[in-house]
């Protein structure tokens, strides 16, 4: 063995008794690889590392921490899909450059770095078994690269990717990469997910290979099927979100996916949510983290005014009392985004507003790190049965979405288990008569038209990503168009009156990749396009 290193005592005790491998603490601390640190990169480190960067935890993309969510998510992304409530300051919609250079940044150096490190110790394997075997760590590790590089692209359009962690690759040359076209990152992407999906229905472990794989693996310990639940459960993602631009394709892709459950899993339920779950010292939300995590990050937050006002008020919404506190009224109230400044200071000064939910959110040490649920999938089978009549009945999907959000989001809360000191009570979980009636109220019943439909669809799935998933929100309110929010005209902004349709790129990228950038710097303006988004 050369490229897989492993414990041997434990090993052989796990083989000998048949149980099943998971992570613990001290499993975390040996594998999570800190490249300032570590010489001895290994193939289960790497990946480990690969998806939870140690010395970078704070900035980390899938986990909700303090820096990613305060300087990045909820400033940006949160104000620009109206997801959590802000005030009309001067200057509402400007990009905080710094801090899009952090976020730059964090996926060209955990992300693409470790996992061309990860091809280079892969490529250099010599034993045909040992390769066959340690290709597992490759194909998954292409799942979650290509989930954040969706983001990426969903956030600057083109980027440098084919070229990128030329550095690594070769071994100490810098390379400068170019730019590639965001339609073709997507359209690889989607191709080489399904190559995936069909690599992983033929994958056969060897239990002394798949062992040490299923110790790196802190996602879904070893599990390959959710795995496959994963890849599928992208594919579909990506192609929803180019199905205005490329419809056809997107169609196919669908059919492709919704018509062969047992070969293209999907996530159909809150069980199968593909997720991080907060364990141990390393992978909770609270504790152990500089800001506090979550805590600092989102905790005294107000509401947003639509989400609450105008939507989730008037149709009783059960998640309420999930995702909010009341105000001193004992009312739900979100800030409106068009009172003067003044009038929201002095109401959030009174406690008028609600606030996010602190045991669900900002107190809860457990809160997952959750990148695909099972309601996002419903509703976009929602979608694709509305618009083309694939994935069964349209109406049945939908009502189905809502209620794994609202499983979903009770069960988050129930996580709490005091470990910050909240003196925490569970929320009291819905009845099926309080659903029954929330479903049947006209903000949300399936009714009207096909496009009155669609424009529920999509505002559900707005809400379902919500505070914590800003980048989705973000992406599916300018793909749908939905719902439909207004906007104040910032006048103040010498960047942007209106929320930007893209992120500018960081200063670095125009001084010392200045030749590459020359080719896109015509694009990167607040107004173009990412070019999915056709409304």
């Amino acid at each position: 063995m050369k490229m897989i290193k492993f414990n041997w005592r434990s090993l052989l005790i796990l083989l000998a008794t048949g149980a099943t491998i998971s992570c613990s603490e001290a499993d975390f601390e040996d594998n999570y690889y800190d490249p300032e640190k570590s010489v001895d990169a290994t193939m289960e480190k790497l990946f480990t590392g690969f998806m939870y960067n140690q010395s970078m935890e704070n900035r980390n993309t899938s986990f909700p921490r303090y820096w990613n969510l305060t300087t990045y998510q909820i400033p940006m992304m949160g104000t620009y899909s109206q997801t959590n409530g802000y005030l009309n300051n001067t200057s509402i919609y400007e990009q905080a450059t710094a801090y899009n250079q952090d976020r730059w940044d964090y996926y060209y150096t955990a992300f693409m770095a470790s996992f061309r490190e990860l091809e280079n110790q892969y490529e250099a394997i010599e034993d045909e078994e040992e390769k066959a075997q340690a290709k597992l760590f490759i194909e998954t590790a292409k799942i979650h690269l290509y989930e954040q590089t969706s983001q990426m692209v969903d956030t600057w359009g083109d980027i440098p990717f084919s070229q990128a962690g030329g550095l690594i690759a070769t071994g100490g040359d810098i390379v400068k990469p170019k730019y590639d076209k965001a339609e073709e990152i997507y359209s690889s992407m989607i191709d080489d997910l399904k190559v995936i999906s069909d690599y992983l229905n033929d994958y056969q472990p060897i239990g002394f290979y798949k062992a040490i794989f299923d110790n790196a693996d802190i996602l879904n310990q070893g599990d390959v099927q959710k795995w496959k639940i994963y890849a599928n459960s992208l594919r579909l993602r990506l192609a929803m979100r180019i199905s205005y631009y490329d419809e056809a394709k997107a169609q196919q892709i669908v059919a492709e996916i919704l018509d062969n459950p047992s070969v293209y899993p999907v996530v159909n339920n809150v069980s199968e949510t593909v997720q991080f779950v907060a364990r141990g010292t390393e992978l909770n939300s609270v504790l152990n983290h500089h800001g506090g995590g979550i805590k600092d990050a989102t905790i005294g937050l107000p509401a947003p005014g639509y989400m609450v006002n105008d939507l989730m008020v008037p149709s009783m919404d059960p998640r309420l009392r999930a995702m909010f506190a009341e105000n001193k009224y004992g009312d739900y109230v979100g800030v409106p985004n068009d009172w003067t400044l003044a009038r929201q200071q002095d109401s959030l000064q009174v406690n008028y507003f609600s606030r996010i939910d602190s045991a669900t959110y900002s107190r809860n040490d457990k809160f997952p790190g959750i990148i695909i649920t099972a309601a996002e999938i419903s509703l976009f089978k929602a979608e694709a049965a509305e618009r083309w009549g694939l994935g069964g009945d349209a109406a049945l999907a939908y009502e189905n979405g809502i209620r794994q959000s609202i499983d979903f989001l009770f069960y988050i809360n129930s996580l709490n288990d005091n470990a910050d000191n909240t003196s925490f009570t569970p929320e009291t979980a819905p009845t099926a008569a309080e659903i029954e009636q929330f479903l049947a109220s006209e903000l949300i019943a399936y009714t009207g038209s096909s496009q009155d439909k669609l424009a529920k669809i999509g505002t559900q799935q707005w809400l379902n990503h919500g505070l914590m998933y800003a980048y989705h929100a973000w992406s599916e309110l300018r793909r749908t168009g939905y719902p439909a929010l207004n906007f104040i005209e910032d006048e103040s902004s010498f960047q942007s009156s209106l929320p930007p349709t893209r992120l500018l790129y960081p200063e670095t990228e125009r001084t010392l990749n200045a030749e590459n950038y020359s080719e896109v710097a015509s694009e990167d303006k607040v107004d173009v396009k990412i070019f999915w988004d056709v409304n």
